[in-house]
């Protein structure tokens, strides 16, 4: 297992430190975030993948780290999120590609996870 997936896994283990405040917002928050990816009009997997791209053009690694796993579950293929990635690079410009280059080789690293894991 590479060492971003092993961190985020390491951190997802842990309670947050904000839901431990008792302010009712992060909790709140918790519950409504899985709440804008159910599926309607739009699948699931396409929603996680519009999350992807604003992910990669605010440059939040965290959210990148998720929102990839999250499409590996949902058997999202290399191809989709190459192309995704290509689209954001045009939406998004030549600022993104640094984040593009760290998203691929974590690509890179999920492939490689799931090809030991079988």
């Amino acid at each position: 297992m590479g060492e971003r997936l092993r961190a985020y896994e390491e951190t997802q283990q842990r309670r947050s430190p904000l839901r431990e405040t008792g302010l009712p917002v992060f909790d709140r928050f918790s519950e409504l975030y899985p709440l804008a990816y159910e599926q309607g009009a739009l699948s699931t997997k396409t929603l996680e993948l519009a999350a992807l791209a604003i992910s990669v053009v605010r440059d939040c690694e965290d959210c990148i780290t998720d929102h990839m796993i999250r499409l590996r579950e949902l058997v999202a293929s290399r191809a989709e999120t190459l192309q995704l990635f290509a689209l954001t690079l045009v939406v998004g410009g030549s600022t993104v590609i640094p984040t593009l280059r760290r998203s691929a080789l974590f690509l890179d690293e999920l492939e490689e996870a799931q090809t030991a894991s079988t």
